[in-house]
């Protein structure tokens, strides 16, 4: 199966996803001695521009897992700007240590229904955007072995010229409905509303929040308010250089202490191949 060109695709506010598929798209751009290009679908004007792959690209399409599906808010981006012609591609979705549930699979269905054809799949776990403690320092060394061992596994199929078939991942087809988030004492967590907090006395009016706001939902002129959606990817939180950000919301730091107690242990990196 001849390659041309490597891409690395990704949804990525906080950096995580985009280190998964850049690991990935590298060892294999090193097996096949291809270089790698990249598509940063976190960016809005990137999402509203779209893109297109070849019969001859291959591309590596990651995305976070939000209560257990493809982020809902960016499905939508992905269903009407994403296209492949024959283009063979490897879903991957980056997990916070309690689950993938459904999203791998609604990944894969959607770009295979956009023109792809799946080579192969991943669910790697992730440091969790909410919470400093929850998948803490991964993927770490032995993920990134298990890893590069994958992709090391996808290049060989390539370089055996062997065309993707069928195959499953784990997860519902067709997929369920999105996780409900559960507050320290079992109920339900409501925090749909919820919005970051800024220190003013720590805000020092940098703007990167608004700029690295995948919404661009914060306000360019006053960088406390947020009038648009918040999908609380945390991107404003992470970034801001100053820790100026917060969230406050009560249901929201339950939910996050539910996370935290229940869902410490150390989540495993799942791998789907296709003809292997």
């Amino acid at each position: 199966m001849e390659i041309d060109k490597i891409w690395a695709v990704y949804f990525s506010p906080t950096g995580g996803t985009k280190k998964i598929v850049r690991m990935i798209a590298e060892q294999i751009g090193e097996s096949l001695q291809k270089e790698i290009y990249e598509v940063d679908y976190t960016r809005r004007e990137q999402r509203e521009k779209g893109c297109c792959f070849g019969q001859n690209d291959l591309a590596i399409f990651g995305v976070p897992v939000y209560a257990g599906r493809v982020p809902n808010k960016i499905l939508p981006d992905i269903e009407k700007g994403v296209r492949g012609d024959r283009t063979v591609c490897i879903p991957v979705t980056a997990y916070g240590n309690r689950s993938f549930d459904d999203a791998l699979m609604e990944l894969k269905l959607v770009l295979e229904k956009q023109g792809f054809r799946s080579l192969a799949a991943a669910a790697v776990a992730c440091r969790h955007a909410f919470s400093a403690s929850l998948a803490a320092g991964r993927p770490d060394e032995d993920d990134r072995k298990e890893i590069l061992a994958f992709a090391k596994s996808a290049a060989q199929r390539l370089k055996e010229d062997v065309s993707p078939r069928p195959f499953d991942v784990a997860g519902n087809d067709p997929v369920g409905s999105y996780y409900v988030p559960l507050k320290e004492d079992g109920t339900p967590a409501r925090f749909l509303k919820a919005k970051p907090v800024t220190d003013r006395s720590k805000c020092n009016d940098c703007g990167i929040c608004a700029r690295v706001c995948p919404m661009g939902s914060i306000d360019a002129t006053d960088f406390s308010l947020v009038p648009g959606i918040c999908i609380k990817c945390q991107a404003c939180i992470k970034n801001c250089p100053t820790d100026a950000k917060t969230f406050t919301d009560e249901q929201f730091l339950s939910h996050v202490k539910m996370l935290e107690e229940n869902y410490s242990r150390r989540a495993e990196n799942c791998f789907f191949y296709s003809g292997f």
